[in-house]
């Protein structure tokens, strides 16, 4: 509707212009030399008029015929690249079949018809030069993609993953984190940086790492908290001759985030001795002992005490007080009183333990106390043949490969971060790691 108005409104100004210059004639003289043409105004406005008609036409057909040449060089070039993307396609399924011959022949083909999508092209050839296993190559398109803001993101990852075959977990970590900032939802590539990480003992990155993931809601709170614990754990263990009370306050930080672990009760205790804070220790391992008395702090608290010549007895009943009835208290108390060789209460604490089958670490408790009392060999070999055949102690086992170690360790001997489980192994093909 607007457009008519204009146009209605453009005629009728024409009109009224030819209209007026026609009933206002004039008489219109120049000189050329000599000359003298004269000719009316009337004259002057027909050419004018013709001129603006005969411009008029040769812009219509010059547009007209403009715009289907254009039209035909747009079909052909879209019949080209759709003929390029079949191409492109049927390379993918090739490459998937593990058809290289095919692959490479449509890649070439595609190559051919689309030559202004390059993106195209280095994803083929990063795709056929892995099937062809051709890594220099690779390498080279991978720096290539980088530079394409189309195939950044997959040349940060293939560069990332060939450092990390390459056992380069420095430049692994430098491609990673580029990656990360570019594209942090990637499928497990929080995990893969944290795996990193634990490689180069860059715990700080860690700290970092986990924080932006979780601002990003790439994880949640609960594996944020433990991730960081074990860096701050990690950076405390360093520090813990350097600067005993950074190494401290880290480790109080750790436990805080995740828990009453043993293993952080562990260092924690290793600091105070460091620190020469003996008064504390008692109490500080009656605290955790009352909030959670498991098999794997009891062996901790054990060596421990062990280690640090705290072996009196009063001591640990001190400990197990406010749950001398439970059976880690008195698997404690029985353990202590078989080192301070105190029989009576070693056969008090044993009693409810020994069941129609015992594990084997009671058994072998049974083998100390008939030897160290009254010293029968006959009795403690009894004991030690059947302890072989009881149900096995809990211990550390990596998850990924079932392998087990006595200690824990953020990255277990397997290679694995945060991967070792306090469980029972399996009787049978159970491999154990001596972490001494």
């Amino acid at each position: 509707m607007i457009k008519f108005i204009i146009l209605f409104i453009q005629l009728f100004v024409l009109i009224f212009l030819v209209t007026y210059l026609t009933s206002n004639s004039f008489i219109i003289t120049f000189d050329i030399n000599e000359l003298q043409f004269v000719f009316s105004s009337n004259l002057f406005l027909f050419f004018g008029i013709l001129l603006f008609i005969c411009i008029f036409i040769i812009q219509f057909f010059y547009f007209k015929s403009r715009y289907n040449l254009q039209k035909y060089f747009l079909l052909k070039k879209n019949k080209k690249l759709q003929k390029g993307y079949e191409y492109f396609v049927e390379a993918m399924i090739a490459l998937a079949n593990k058809d290289k011959k095919n692959a490479v022949s449509a890649s070439y083909k595609m190559k051919k018809l689309i030559k202004d999508d390059q993106s195209l092209s280095l994803l083929l050839n990063s795709e056929i030069f892995k099937i062809e296993k051709k890594h220099k190559e690779l390498s080279l398109l991978h720096e290539q993609m980088i530079k394409n803001k189309n195939t950044e993101a997959l040349g940060y990852k293939g560069l990332m993953e060939e450092n990390i075959n390459k056992e380069d977990y420095h430049h692994a970590f430098i491609y990673a984190e580029k990656l990360f900032q570019l594209n942090p939802n990637i499928d497990k590539l929080y995990h893969t940086i944290v795996s990193i990480i634990s490689k180069t003992k860059n715990w700080s990155q860690l700290i970092n790492i986990s924080k932006e993931a979780y601002n990003k809601k790439l994880i949640d709170l609960r594996l944020f908290n433990q991730n960081t614990a074990i860096a701050f754990y990690e950076i405390s263990k360093i520090k813990i001759h350097s600067d005993p009370e950074e190494s401290l306050n880290l480790i109080l930080k750790a436990i805080k985030l995740h828990g009453q672990f043993p293993p952080f009760i562990k260092l924690h205790l290793e600091i105070l001795i460091i620190n020469n804070e003996i008064s504390k220790i008692k109490k500080i391992i009656k605290r955790y002992w009352n909030h959670n008395p498991s098999s794997s702090l009891r062996i901790i608290i054990s060596e421990f005490l062990k280690n640090h010549k705290i072996t009196d007895l009063e001591n640990v009943k001190y400990i197990t007080k406010a749950n001398f009835d439970d059976v880690e208290s008195k698997k404690l108390t029985l353990d202590f009183a078989i080192h301070n060789s105190d029989w009576q209460v070693a056969r008090e604490n044993i009693k409810g333990l020994i069941s129609l089958n015992p594990d084997r670490e009671i058994c072998e408790f049974m083998a100390n106390i008939e030897y160290g009392e009254f010293n029968d060999k006959q009795k403690r070999d009894a004991w030690m043949l059947r302890a072989e055949n009881a149900r096995l102690d809990e211990i550390w086992i990596c998850q990924f490969t079932n392998l087990t170690q006595n200690n824990w360790s953020s990255v277990s001997e397997s290679g694995y971060f945060n991967s070792l489980e306090w469980r029972r192994p399996k009787m049978l093909g159970t491999v154990v790691l001596n972490n001494d």
